[in-house]
């Protein structure tokens, strides 16, 4: 999670040199004379299609479990265990609305994604026990680099970070100290913080509206629950075992397509 979150700082390096991108521009990086595009600020909407990656931790079989532990004050009390399971996550459509600058060749932009899966989850034969209901959400921030920058066509290379995170429908229990009896049940909540990279292709139908869509891949850390109770997921291990105490790797393949509208 370290290396995670010291890109995401670069990144907002990275967000704060694209806005004062004018500056790049004395050094040859910025725009040029026969750009199509030399300055923009714009607004859009995107239809997206997301999930988490079966293959790492969301695959529907791994649980995280905290406690039970025992507090000593006069006497002996033994907390009641929390136990969260973590599903699979099947690929489904949604929706997103960003915001963005470009100067010339690059530009900076601040966008969320929202989609609707089911959360699944599976006995060690394979079959699937129960599917509820579950959310998908980020809050992005990428730069871009666009290409062939004087034509109406024009691809472009996004890098960026994002805050993601997973809500599904009853997915927190707790259990009586000796883990046979659950004694209630909650929606669970696990975030964390991802990279983004992403390539995709913007088409200009006039200087105020464009078309652009896009692919490419999160590599997300998640180190947050809310179930339950509200604990960081060092005091958590996964299925049963103390020794294995990790944060959640969710990676995940996102495609998109919306349109812009700019501004002067």
């Amino acid at each position: 999670m370290k290396w995670i979150k010291a890109f995401g700082g670069l990144m907002i390096l990275a967000f704060l040199g694209a806005v004062g991108s004018p500056v790049l521009a004395e050094d040859g990086f910025g725009d040029k004379s026969d750009d199509l595009i030399k300055s923009r600020t714009y607004i859009g909407g995107l239809g997206i299609s997301s999930n988490i990656d079966q293959w790492g931790d969301f695959n529907g079989v791994n649980y995280l479990q905290f406690g039970p532990t025992t507090i000593s004050a006069g006497s002996t009390q033994v907390s009641n265990p929390e136990i969260d399971f973590i599903p699979a996550i099947t690929r489904n459509f949604g929706w997103g609305a960003m915001a963005g600058h470009r100067e010339g060749p690059w530009a900076a932009e601040i966008s969320f994604w929202r989609s609707e899966h089911n959360a699944v989850y599976y006995t060690s034969g394979g079959s699937v026990t129960i599917s509820d209901p579950a959310s998908l959400q980020s809050v992005n921030l990428d730069v871009k680099r666009y290409f062939l920058t004087q034509i109406p066509t024009q691809p472009f290379l996004s890098v960026g970070f994002s805050l993601p995170w997973l809500w599904v429908r009853q997915g927190s229990y707790l259990y009586d100290p000796t883990l046979t009896t659950p004694l209630a049940n909650n929606d669970l909540t696990i975030s964390g913080i991802g990279l983004n990279l992403a390539v995709g292709m913007e088409i200009y139908l006039g200087d105020q509206f464009s078309l652009v869509g896009g692919a490419g891949r999160r590599w997300a850390g998640f180190d947050q629950v809310n179930g339950a109770t509200k604990i960081p997921l060092n005091q958590i291990y996964f299925n049963g075992n103390p020794a294995n105490v990790s944060s959640l790797a969710g990676d995940g393949y996102n495609f998109y397509i919306g349109t812009t509208v700019g501004f002067e």
